[in-house]
């Protein structure tokens, strides 16, 4: 995982620091220096309606497989709550099971929520709903160009 730091052109202040494995963000990836107000492009933040979404975004079978992790989990927590575990001692040996047990029943109830919101449609709006403010912040054609300045594929129908 590698990291990458952005400073400022204009006074060489650190804007920021993030792994390229972290989330998509979506919104105005143009932001200004907090010290000089210098604009910068800050690359974790994406223009839904340049970009697109992922076509992963709305996939079930990721969840699903980060479900049974979670059941996993829960189930070895459960079954460590009947062991004893060698070296730890007495007062610590409910730790590691309620670790697993926890960290599965997360797992799980987060994949049925994501899948929840697949298929109800809940996920579908919310990004319709990022793609109409995209598109509005690109109507502004300064802002369009101002993109395209730092190197974004801004369509011709925003440019006109």
């Amino acid at each position: 995982m590698q990291e990458i730091e952005i400073r400022c052109k204009g006074c060489g202040k650190k804007l920021l620091k993030y792994s390229q494995s972290s989330f998509r963000k979506y919104g105005s990836p143009l932001k200004n220096c907090k010290k000089c107000g210098m604009r910068y492009a800050d690359p974790r933040y994406h223009e839904i309606a340049i970009e697109g979404v992922p076509k992963d975004t709305f996939s079930i079978s990721s969840y699903l497989i980060l479900m049974l992790l979670g059941a996993f989990l829960l189930y070895r927590g459960i079954h460590l709550f009947r062991m004893y575990q060698l070296g730890v001692p007495s007062g610590m040996q409910f730790l590691l099971p309620t670790v697993f047990a926890l960290g599965g029943i997360i797992l799980v109830f987060g994949g049925i929520w994501e899948i929840i919101t697949i298929v109800t449609g809940i996920k579908a709006k919310r990004f319709d709903k990022l793609r109409v403010e995209s598109e509005m912040r690109l109507m502004d054609r300064t802002y369009a160009y101002t993109l395209q300045d730092f190197g974004y594929p801004v369509p011709e129908k925003y440019l006109e």
